[in-house]
């Protein structure tokens, strides 16, 4: 801790902003996944930020901004990778080149588009339960305030988090997979799910609907009566979470085809705008409310690219 005093003054403050901010965001574990990984890019000048917790054998991927975006709700096996030495050892760990490191796991770089890392523990009191990655494009040696830094937020982010490590492996995968106001799987578990999907697809050489919903006004209230309209449209097998402040997808059991996505996209619709939706108050929202899908692999391979067409076509 002492070693942070040399940073410069203006990394201290944007050090104590940043931890701050997080704290606001209380028990909402995926918003302060996101921003920490946000934050921590940021302060660093990353080109990509990931936090991996550990789950049994493997860490999934339950933020990621940047680069490492597309990667959301990936699985890695602990074992043979880098971030697998971080957990054991509890200290941090940079690579400089990922293409002649033999502690990382290659292939998995590769895929990310990342050629040096350095990766920094989430202690859970005397459990490392996950790590804190930040990622470059380009190999580079590090400076030592970059360590400093990116441990700096892992350790508030921890903190924030280890209440609920306390109360049991199924109270914090709760907390990191679903969204508090509305109890809808969130966004790094949607992705998760996602992947699920368009592997099964690929296997059997199938399609999968996605159905993208933005929201205005964002409200606490607005989102909760919203994600209750949905829900009840949901079919067996379709998956609704809020993918964010103002967004929710859904993952569409039967989407045989473009016709099919459409037309379970009006239906949503049709529900979604039904009636008036009026706050506990009793005053009347005027939503604005844009309905898109898309269809895999018409639309895009990559989860990434199904998303943002299904958000264009809103």
């Amino acid at each position: 801790m002492n070693d942070r005093l040399d940073l410069p003054q203006s990394k201290l403050v944007a050090i104590v902003d940043a931890q701050l901010e997080l704290a606001r965001l209380g028990p909402a574990f995926g918003a302060l996944m996101d921003l920490a990984a946000a934050k921590a890019m940021q302060l660093t000048g990353a080109d990509g930020a990931v936090i991996e917790l550990v789950e049994g054998s493997e860490v999934v991927y339950r933020a990621a901004h940047g680069l490492a975006e597309a990667q959301l709700g990936l699985r890695m096996q602990i074992k043979g990778s880098l971030s697998g030495l971080v957990l054991t050892s509890r200290q941090p760990a940079t690579c400089t080149d990922s293409e002649i490191d033999e502690r990382v796991n290659r292939e998995a770089c590769r895929r990310v588009g990342l050629r040096s890392m350095a990766i920094l523990p989430l202690l859970f009191g005397e459990q490392a339960g996950g790590v804190l990655k930040l990622a470059w494009r380009a190999p580079r040696p590090f400076d030592e305030d970059e360590v400093l830094l990116g441990q700096a937020i892992a350790d508030m982010t921890a903190a924030l988090m280890f209440h609920a490590s306390q109360e049991g492996a199924q109270v914090l995968q709760r907390k990191v997979t679903q969204d508090p106001a509305t109890a809808l799987p969130n966004r790094s578990s949607f992705y998760e799910q996602l992947r699920v999907r368009v592997d099964d697809a690929i296997a059997r050489s199938g399609h999968v609907g996605v159905m993208v919903v933005r929201v205005r006004p964002q409200h606490r209230d607005v989102m909760v009566e919203l994600a209750r309209r949905l829900g009840r449209e949901c079919r067996e097998g379709d998956v609704l979470a809020r993918l964010g402040v103002d967004e929710f997808g859904v993952i569409l059991s039967v989407a045989a085809r473009r016709s099919i996505v459409q037309s379970q996209v009006l239906r949503f619709k049709q529900a979604a705008t039904r009636e008036p939706l009026l706050l506990p108050d009793g005053a009347k929202v005027d939503l604005t409310l844009r309905f898109g899908g898309a269809l895999y692999p018409d639309d895009g391979r990559a989860i990434s690219e199904l998303l943002a067409v299904a958000r264009e076509a809103g």
